[in-house]
């Protein structure tokens, strides 16, 4: 018997992302003890979106606020200069990693670009979608906040460290 397509892509999403953070650096998104179940129910709240190569996921000063599960492919964070002309390559994510947390945070356009190396796929959450989580699994969305949280702090301290360094 066959299981709708809907729980057959979050299946495979939650078994891809999963396997992303087993694999990631120390960004990879790993709430403490989470079981399938627990990721079958936060990407039951997303969308899954495909990006082709070379097409941008998120645009420098963008309004829009979605966090982004990266579940397959390779992703590029570009950050452009002082002088809003100049671009350079800030790190590239991939599988079990997020992006646009800090729009997701604080509500303010996007502050760097991301571009799809290669062929990509994200689950993508809208603050709309984390409330309606949050309403449903209170405990699970703390959680989902804590693990965030750790891989902002990872990501400004090396920020930090480059500044420093």
């Amino acid at each position: 018997m066959s299981m709708p397509a809907e729980t057959e892509d979050i299946d495979r999403a939650i078994a891809i992302f999963r396997a992303g953070i087993a694999a990631a650096t120390e960004e990879g998104l790993a709430p403490r003890g989470w079981s399938v179940e627990n990721w079958q129910e936060l990407f039951r709240y997303t969308d899954f979106r495909r990006i082709r190569a070379a097409d941008a996921l998120i645009r420098r000063g963008d309004p829009d606020c979605t966090l982004y599960f990266v579940l397959q492919g390779n992703l590029e964070v570009v950050v452009h200069s002082g002088d809003g002309i100049s671009m350079g390559s800030l790190t590239r994510v991939g599988p079990g990693s997020v992006l646009g947390e800090q729009s997701f945070f604080d509500g303010k356009p996007r502050s760097a670009t991301v571009w799809a190396v290669v062929d990509s796929e994200v689950a993508a959450m809208t603050p709309e979608q984390y409330a309606a989580f949050t309403a449903a699994n209170p405990g699970l969305a703390r959680e989902l906040l804590f693990a965030l949280g750790r891989i902002l702090a990872i990501r400004l301290r090396r920020t930090t460290a480059k500044v420093m360094g």
